[in-house]
C-alpha cells in the first residue's frame, strides 16, 4: 500500500461498481456524499464509499474513475492481475497515498483532503509493509504501538493478541529474527491492537503457513468489522467475503455477492475479466 511511516499509518485515523503510524519504520478530486449499499453488514461499524477516484503517475493511469461503496460491516474481497491498482486503492483509502481526484467517504463524512488524527484509530491496515521496528522486540513494537493509539489496558490487549496470532512464545524476540511468517502475524497484531473499525488487508496470506491461514481466517470470520480484502487467492477470498470485485486496468469490471458463486464459476468469470 505504499512505503509510509508510523506515523503516516496512525494518521490515517457491499459494493457497486458504475465504470496504496507515528515513527514507524518504513501523501501522496467529484460528487457528493453518498450512502452505502451492498450486503448488510452490522450496526454501528463504519461504511466505505469512493467516488470517481482517480490516481495518475505521470502518464500511467493507476485508477480510472473508480466508484465503490462497501457496506457497514461488510466484507468485500477485491481481486485482479497485477498492476490492476488494487493497492493503490487501498493506500488512497487509508490515506498513505492522495488521488489525483476523486474522493473518500467514511460514514458518509469526506475525508480525502483533511483527515482528522482520531482517524487512524478507526483504521486498521495490514499489507506486506509491517511497520514492525527490526531491532525492537515482538513485545516492544506493541507496547509502541499501543501507546501511540492510546489503547486502554495496553498489556491486557497485547497479551490477548499474542495468544491469537500464535507469537506469545516469541514475544521477547527482535523482529529481524523471525521468519516472514511470524512477521506477519505479529503485524496482524499491530493492526487488531486499537480495535479499529476498518481493515484493509494487502495480500495478508503471504508468507503464512497452513495454520496461521487458518488463524486469519477465523480472526476475520468474527465480522464486527468494515473489512476490505486484497488478494490474489480466489478460493479464499470467495470463501471469506459477502461480496467480490476485479479491478483491471484502474478500473472496476465486476462485482458480485458471494452467495451468486461457486468458486469454478468466479474462477471463469475472473478469467473472463483479466485474461
Amino acid at each position: 500500500m505504499g512505503d509510509r511511516s508510523a506515523s503516516d499509518l496512525a494518521g490515517t485515523s457491499g459494493v457497486n461498481v458504475s465504470s496504496g503510524v507515528a515513527g514507524a519504520p518504513g501523501v501522496d478530486g467529484a460528487a457528493g456524499a453518498p450512502g452505502t449499499s451492498g450486503a448488510p453488514g452490522i450496526a454501528g461499524a463504519p461504511g466505505i464509499s469512493v467516488r470517481q477516484l482517480t490516481k495518475t503517475y505521470g502518464r500511467f493511469r493507476a485508477l480510472h474513475r473508480v466508484d465503490m461503496d462497501v457496506a457497514p460491516g461488510s466484507f468485500l474481497a477485491l481481486f485482479g492481475p497485477n498492476g490492476a491498482g488494487k493497492s493503490t486503492l487501498l493506500g488512497i483509502i487509508a490515506g498513505l497515498v492522495r488521488p489525483s481526484r476523486g474522493q473518500v467517504f467514511l460514514d458518509g463524512e469526506e475525508i480525502t483532503k483533511d483527515r482528522d488524527e482520531d482517524l487512524g484509530k478507526r483504521i486498521g491496515a495490514l499489507s506486506y509493509q509491517t511497520y514492525l521496528y527490526d531491532e525492537l522486540t515482538v513485545l516492544e513494537n506493541l507496547r509502541f504501538y499501543g501507546r501511540l493509539f492510546g489503547v486502554e489496558n495496553r498489556e491486557d490487549r497485547i497479551g490477548s493478541l499474542l495468544t491469537t496470532v500464535g507469537m506469545e512464545a516469541r514475544s521477547g524476540s527482535p523482529v529481524r529474527t523471525l521468519s516472514r511468517g511470524m512477521r506477519q502475524r505479529v503485524a496482524l497484531a499491530r493492526a487488531l491492537l486499537h480495535d479499529p473499525d476498518i481493515l484493509l488487508l494487502d495480500e495478508p496470506y503471504s508468507g503464512l503457513d497452513q495454520d496461521a491461514m487458518v488463524m486469519l481466517k477465523t480472526v476475520l470470520a468474527a465480522r464486527d468489522k468494515t473489512v476490505l480484502l486484497v488478494t490474489h487467492d480466489l478460493v479464499r477470498g470467495l470463501e471469506s467475503a459477502d461480496r467480490v470485485a476485479i479491478l483491471n486496468h484502474g478500473r472496476l469490471v465486476f462485482d458480485a455477492e458471494t452467495s451468486e458463486l461457486s468458486p469454478s464459476d468466479f474462477e471463469q468469470t475472473y478469467r473472463d475479466h483479466v485474461v
